[in-house]
């Protein structure tokens, strides 16, 4: 079980600190990099994809929280798993030779720092990012890559036979990975989000397609004047009145069982949508948000968080766009300039971008 939210605001550091961090880092790479044959790079991105697969291997089998309760041998991780003692004991060398677990002079294996926030009761557990990317279906979409690298359609549709949403609807336990990486990709995020805007302005603040409430519950928490609206799918916001009555915020929000393709509930004084736009083509956006606009009166605001991708961007923001192309209905990360578009031809207008701890910013776009 993973560590309770609790009623308390998470913690979030500066955007500034964290951006000139992470910046330092891909300096620091590409220095490394510099200083190595060019093959020796290209060999460890072209086998990268082997530390996918077996990571969310790791990962769904635990063994970083086996390892939490104390060492243990490849062959008692194999009898514990019921996997082979010999491609277990040469998988966690692999794992420790990329800096995964270690081992001592005895042959028992630990956890390190990094295996360690693979561990499920870690708030930030990175396990089910894992399990999800290291799945057989996602997997399975990026072997077609060359097809859609020539159609520019997504693989994830045709190699499945069905959308990524329509799939997930059908494999529960898919459904329940995805949705638990989502949450603690929110996790990371929510609090950086719930400072960087003056959510304390709103009387009732709308998350359109918020899932679980997870960073609904954030905002809430840090702003306790504020009421809300959470808009998704029934079965959805059943699972959502866990989380938001663990975090002391249920009283405050409507549960409203809907689609952003059908329409957006009105009586609110703003509107959010995070990280929805990017799932979709722009036909398909222009729709969400004529739905939005539908709802609002002129001069309300609707908030749309999602990473900003531009041309020169060298974060992660150009391999999420390639995955959003992939796997999502084709979708995208967008830059400015689109959103802006996007906006303009909905019926708004941008005002303002405003940037978070994490790659998710801030854009406020005013009806009118």
């Amino acid at each position: 079980m993973s560590a309770p939210l609790g009623k308390s605001a998470l913690f979030a550091p500066p955007a500034v600190a964290v951006r000139a961090v992470l910046a330092m880092r891909r300096a620091l790479l590409r220095a490394a990099d510099a200083v190595v044959p060019p093959q020796l790079v290209l060999a460890e991105r072209i086998t990268a994809t082997a530390g996918s697969v077996v990571i969310g291997e790791l990962a769904r089998l635990g063994i970083a929280d086996r390892l939490a309760e104390g060492p243990r041998t490849a062959a008692q991780l194999a009898e514990e798993t019921e996997t082979n003692p010999d491609a277990m004991a040469r998988t966690l060398r692999f794992a420790v030779a990329q800096g995964l677990f270690v081992r001592d002079a005895e042959g028992r294996f630990a956890n390190n720092r990094l295996s360690a926030a693979l561990c499920k009761s870690d708030r930030y557990s990175a396990s089910w990012l894992a399990r999800y990317f290291g799945s057989a279906s996602n997997l399975k979409a990026w072997c077609d890559f060359r097809e859609t690298l020539r159609t520019g359609k997504n693989a994830f549709e045709r190699v499945n036979g069905q959308s990524v949403w329509t799939w997930l609807d059908q494999h529960p336990e898919e459904r329940e990975v995805f949705a638990r990486c989502m949450t603690t990709m929110t996790l990371v995020e929510a609090p950086g989000i719930a400072r960087a805007y003056p959510f304390g302005e709103i009387g009732t603040l709308c998350d359109v397609g918020g899932g679980r409430g997870t960073l609904l519950s954030e905002i809430l928490v840090q702003h306790p004047g504020l009421q809300a609206m959470l808009c998704d799918a029934p079965g959805v916001l059943e699972s959502a009145r866990p989380l938001l009555a663990e975090r002391g915020v249920l009283s405050r929000v409507s549960l409203v069982p809907g689609s952003f393709f059908d329409g957006v509930p009105k009586g609110a004084d703003a509107y959010l949508l995070k990280n929805v736009l990017h799932d979709w083509d722009d036909e398909r956006c222009l729709t969400i948000l004529g739905h939005c606009r539908a709802a609002m009166d002129r001069g309300q605001r609707l908030l749309v968080i999602e990473a900003l991708v531009e041309e020169t961007s060298d974060d992660f923001g150009p391999l999420a766009d390639l995955q959003m192309m992939i796997v999502c209905c084709e979708g995208r990360e967008r830059g400015r300039a689109d959103f802006e578009r996007l906006f303009d031809a909905s019926g708004f207008t941008l005002r303002g971008v405003l940037p978070t701890p994490t790659p998710m910013n801030v854009l406020e776009a005013i009806a009118r």
